[in-house]
Formats: structure tokens, sequence, C-alpha cells
């Protein structure tokens, strides 16, 4: 028996409005999926220098002064490490984003922190990637002449350590993903000579920085 033609229309949108079985779906729609799900906000108070006792620590083991701090939610915050020096944002499909940095007119260098929420992992692993790329594309090759040498760590899921030089100046920096969230430290680093190879010295880069906050992603849905 044929079915009247309002039935059918209307088998058809439910048809199309129910979402796929878990089963059925690939695990990059699975993954995306997930994503959207689970709220992108990051908490206030979740990054490490938006501590006062953290900023008391740092501000008496460094330069014994006030430093004055600097927070932003502007999701198209450019990355901390910026090889190519575009000053603009490099990756895509951010959920969340919060920067803070830590500046002393008695101290030549920056405290900075930052984490990036993606869409997934998927975008998260393609934003590590980018990172990458134009570390390598630029190492030598950009206006402020910064040489960049890179070296991996374990810390989080990904994570890599990054030695910044310009003449007498030298930085410091980790990167770190954990899932399909960025965090990224990056300090002044003094312990090695600019024409000396990098010793590595994990504190030196925010090391020890990226692995607490790496505990603290493994236990939210960020």
């Amino acid at each position: 028996m044929a079915l009247p033609t309002a039935v059918i229309a209307l088998t058809t949108v439910i048809g199309l409005a129910t979402p796929a079985h878990p089963e059925n779906q690939t695990p990059a729609a699975a993954s995306v999926a997930v994503g959207a799900a689970v709220g992108t906000a990051i908490p206030k108070g979740f990054l490490l220098y938006e501590s006062r006792a953290a900023r008391k620590r740092l501000e008496k083991k460094v330069v014994r002064t006030r430093m004055r701090w600097k927070a932003s939610d502007r999701l198209g915050e450019p990355l901390l490490i910026d090889p190519c020096a575009t000053g603009k944002q490099a990756d895509k499909s951010r959920q969340a984003a919060r920067t803070i940095t830590g500046r002393s007119v008695l101290w030549d260098g920056d405290y900075s922190e930052q984490v990036i929420v993606y869409r997934n992992e998927t975008a998260a692993r393609a934003a590590v990637k980018g990172l990458r790329s134009d570390l390598r594309r630029c190492a030598r090759r950009n206006r402020y002449h910064f040489t960049y040498r890179v070296k991996d760590t374990r810390i989080g899921d990904e994570a890599f350590m990054v030695n910044m030089v310009e003449v007498a100046s030298m930085d410091g920096a980790t990167v770190m993903r954990k899932g399909r969230t960025v965090a990224i430290y990056a300090l002044p680093n003094d312990g090695d000579l600019p024409d000396d190879p990098p010793e590595w010295r994990e504190a030196e880069y925010g090391g020890a920085e990226a692995r607490k906050m790496a505990k603290k992603l493994a236990d939210t849905p960020l």
C-alpha cells in the first residue's frame, strides 16, 4: 500500500535529523562530536599564572620586585612562539584561549603562559604541527633575526622545548599538547651563552609549568 505524500515527507525529515549511531561514525566524526558536546570555556583561575601566590613566588625568585601582569581571553591572540614574526593567529579551530604575561621594567624578558582549546584533538595536533613547520621554515629567516632550536620532551601527549637566541638575548619555551588543548610557557633563559649548544635544562624552558598544566588538563574536559 502506498504511503501518503505527507507521511513520506515527515519520515524523510526525521531520518535526516536523527544523529548517526556512534558505532557507525568514523573516528574523526566522533572526535568532532565530542569536541562540540564538551564545554570549552576556560574556568577563571585555571592558568598557573592567575594564582596570586604563584605570581609572588615568581617575583621573589626572579626579579625581587612587582611585575605588571596582563591577561587576555582574545581568541585571535598570536601564539607565544611566533618564529615567522607574523604577529597574527596562525592556526584555526580555536574554541577558547587565555594568555597571561608578566613584565618588569627591571628585567629583560617576559614570563608568559598561554592555553588554547581547539575544537578537537585533530585540530590541536594540526596547530602543533603548523608551529613545528614555522620553526623549521623561519629558524634563521625572520625580521627579528632570532635563531630557533627545538628539542622534543615527554610531557602530556606531545611536547617540545624551544631555544630562542638574538645576539645576547635568550628565551626558552615549552610547547605542550594534552588532548585538544595546547599550552605554551615562555620565559627568559640565561643558562647558556648564545654561541653554545643548549643544555636543555627543563626548568629553564618552562617545562615544570607545562607538567603541572598537563596534570590539570588530565582532570578536566578541556
